[in-house]
């Protein structure tokens, strides 16, 4: 198959595998924002099916009953285990639940320390939660919302316009400056994240990989950087791959995205043409960057992470999704 060319623009994407191990991207919450009103919070909060996601930076709380994990709590239990309620937000509600509502909140310093010596609970990071499948796809999904949702509020608690103090409006879908009537609304930063692809004369293809600075292990992934203003897609995945390996890129194609909440990025996950070979990296962002074939990549995805050979992310990253779907496409 190539992934550059093809008459039919719906080609490729009716083939497509399911992205079921694709981290965060799986949310099937109703967020409802456009029917939301000042009184939506304190309805959601008193029905008895309401459950709660209880978080604290990057990590979640899980209860741990007859081996089985739960990432959801009642009211009563969130408000026992240290959950700061004035803080609560809502996610949404569950079309799979009778539309219970879904709500998060964070808990206190003084709830974590108590938890710390609680058998029955764990704090857990959330990267590994999704690492270590702990947690169906949909309830993960939910967890990145709320996570990225919690942390704006956090870091934008003073009006941009006139530096006076805002309020959580919309349940938490937006805040209210009340001094000079300025609406903030959440953010999402668009990260191009992309696999290039270079077809040499004798028809033989090789993609791009490259090491980054910030890894500990010898894992080669994708390029990606974050989009500018006033910039499209196809133009974010040229200059990223031109300012990092000198490398010539004409098509791109988009093949799909994934939320990313640290904070609030989403990942736009393309492939991209090459139109050159000569690599030259720039060393502050990768250590090295080469071609590989697809055999190459296939005895790199056999290995685990954290291997001491050459591997690549595990399937819970969209880079992996972009590298197995060019390898399986030769």
């Amino acid at each position: 198959m190539d992934i550059f060319s093809g008459s039919d623009v719906f080609a490729e994407t009716r083939t497509l595998p399911s992205f079921d191990k694709l981290g965060y991207a799986h949310n099937r919450l109703d967020r409802d924002t456009e029917h939301r009103d000042e009184n939506s919070l304190g309805t959601m909060v008193q029905q008895t099916q309401a459950r709660y996601y209880l978080l604290h930076d990057d990590n979640v709380l899980l209860r741990i009953k007859d081996g089985q994990q739960t990432a959801l709590f009642c009211l009563e239990r969130a408000q026992k285990l240290g959950a700061d309620m004035d803080r609560v937000i809502l996610l949404g509600t569950d079309p799979e639940e009778d539309n219970a509502p879904r709500l998060a909140v964070p808990l206190t310093d003084q709830a974590i320390e108590a938890l710390a010596t609680n058998e029955e609970y764990v704090v857990e990071g959330i990267r590994a939660v999704g690492l270590k499948d702990l947690l169906p796809p949909d309830q993960l999904g939910a967890i990145a919302q709320a996570r990225s949702l919690l942390t704006w509020h956090v870091n934008h608690q003073f009006c941009s316009k006139c530096g006076a103090s805002t309020v959580v409006a919309l349940a938490g879908a937006r805040r209210d400056c009340p001094s000079c009537s300025a609406v903030h609304f959440p953010r999402t930063d668009p990260v191009v994240i992309m696999l290039a692809i270079h077809r040499d004369e004798s028809g033989v293809e090789r993609c791009l990989l490259g090491h980054h600075a910030r890894f500990d292990t010898p894992m080669y992934s994708t390029l990606a950087g974050f989009m500018e203003h006033g910039e499209t897609l196809e133009a974010a995945v040229r200059r990223e791959i031109l300012e990092e390996s000198c490398i010539k890129i004409g098509a791109v194609r988009y093949l799909t995205s994934q939320p990313w909440p640290f904070p609030s990025s989403l990942m736009l996950g393309c492939f991209a043409e090459a139109l050159s070979s000569n690599i030259q990296i720039d060393e502050t962002e990768l250590t090295e960057a080469r071609w590989f074939t697809r055999q190459e990549v296939r005895e790199m995805m056999a290995r685990p992470a954290g291997d001491e050979l050459p591997h690549i992310p595990g399937r819970f990253s969209i880079a992996a999704w972009l590298i197995r779907f060019w390898v399986d496409a030769g």
